[in-house]
Parts: structure tokens; C-alpha cells; sequence
């Protein structure tokens, strides 16, 4: 019987090793920032919203309103820009998933939208 018991914690304390060793990517999409305004100067024409995926390298107004003029060609400007971002993590859930836990960032993504618009002269 004794035997048995100490091959069972054995067995028990191997599988909360494996276990505490495995690692699981998550990710987390939050706010990341905004800037909710129309233009006060001139006349402009609304065209409409564009959406633009990019790596943590290429993100960035250049970027959005480039790809908002391959939509719009006549696009002069982008406004009531927000951003959104999420993060992938590679993680550790340590024993018990609690007690040595710890995530590495792996990338990542801005999803950037706005409204184009055009000046009107």
C-alpha cells in the first residue's frame, strides 16, 4: 500500500511539472488611442471610413492615409482617427498557474481607422 501511495505522488508531481512548463499564446485587444475630431477650417466632402491593419513597424498616418487614398483617390486628408491594439503573448502558467507565471509580447497589431475626406477649393 505504501508503495503504491509514494508511486502515485510520483506520478503526480510529474504531471504538475509538465504542466507548469507548458507554454499558450493569448492575446488582448484594447484602446490604444484616439483623436475624434472634423476639421473646423474650409469645406470638405465626406468620402468615407477606411480601416487599415498594420505591423507594430508600419503603423502610422502616412500609412492609413496611403491606403485610404488607394480607395478614395481624390482623398485629401484622414480624420476622427482611432487606433486599437492587440497584442499576442506567449505564456508560462507556472505550478498551478499561479506561482511562476510569466508572458512574453511576440507582436503586435494596430488596426487604424478614420474617415477620408476632401478639401473642397
Amino acid at each position: 500500500m505504501r508503495k503504491k501511495l509514494v508511486m502515485l505522488l510520483m506520478v503526480l508531481t510529474i504531471v504538475l511539472v509538465i504542466l507548469g512548463c507548458s507554454t499558450t499564446q493569448f492575446s488582448r485587444v484594447y484602446p490604444h488611442s484616439a483623436s475624434v475630431s472634423f476639421p473646423a477650417e474650409g469645406p470638405y466632402e465626406i468620402l468615407g471610413r477606411v480601416d487599415y491593419v498594420s505591423t507594430q513597424g508600419s503603423a502610422g498616418y502616412a500609412g492609413l492615409l496611403e491606403h485610404a487614398k488607394t480607395i478614395y483617390p481624390t482623398a485629401d486628408d484622414v480624420v476622427n482617427i482611432i487606433v486599437d491594439t492587440e497584442d499576442t503573448y506567449e505564456g508560462s502558467p507556472g505550478l498551478f498557474g499561479v506561482m511562476g507565471s510569466s508572458s512574453t509580447l511576440i507582436n503586435s497589431v494596430y488596426t487604424m481607422s478614420g474617415i477620408a475626406i476632401r478639401y473642397i477649393k
